[in-house]
């Protein structure tokens, strides 16, 4: 069985990268692999289910390039800076890629409430270490560094979740990933600058 699944997977992930989520149907999944309609149906909810899961992996490796490509910043305020901006650039990549519906990412992470929760357990715990080491370095006050970490993630998934429900009838271009980038990089600049020691 789990053969078969992770068959379904490998073809729905090439379907997906060639034609897009809203352009791949589970028919066309299915008749990558031979079988019929019904049978997908044994392995998988539904098409969300199906990309949800072909998704997944590369995901979390994302995640952990990340980590490791803004651990060479050597200032942990930069560390943060840059973290963001590439899960928000791979966010893009993602939406644009795939031409995703934002409605549809919004179920998606609704449904797969346990891995989507392990992935943001991450995200907090790389801010938290990058506060950590401002501390040590004595270029940040001392704090609650996990209050601090979640107040980051909050705000930054605040926004970014209030901006993409603006565009659930429509397709978010460039420019709006810009402008939500932005308002982003600011918000999280204004508490980083008030950990800084004056």
């Amino acid at each position: 069985m789990e053969d078969k699944r992770s068959q379904i997977l490998g073809a729905a992930q090439d379907i997906f990268n060639r034609l897009g989520y809203s352009k791949t149907s589970v028919d066309d999944i299915s008749q990558a692999v031979g079988m019929k309609k019904s049978s997908l149906y044994y392995y998988f909810k539904n098409k969300e289910d199906i990309f949800m899961c072909s998704c997944k992996d590369e995901w979390e490796g994302q995640f952990k390039l990340f980590a490791e490509e803004a651990n060479k910043k050597s200032n942990p305020a930069e560390k943060i800076i840059t973290y963001i901006i590439q899960s928000l650039a791979y966010y893009e990549k993602v939406v644009v890629q795939h031409k995703i519906p934002v409605k549809v990412l919004i179920e998606t992470r609704n449904m797969y409430r346990e891995f989507m929760d392990n992935i943001n357990e991450g995200r907090i715990g790389f801010y938290k270490q990058c506060i950590q080491e401002g501390i040590d370095l004595g270029l940040f006050k001392p704090c609650d560094t996990r209050k601090v970490a979640e107040s980051i993630f909050t705000i930054k998934f605040s926004i970014q979740y209030d901006s993409f429900n603006m565009f659930l009838h429509k397709y978010p271009n460039e420019e709006d990933f810009l402008h939500i980038k932005e308002n982003i990089i600011f918000a999280i600049g204004l508490i980083i600058d008030g950990l800084r020691k004056k």
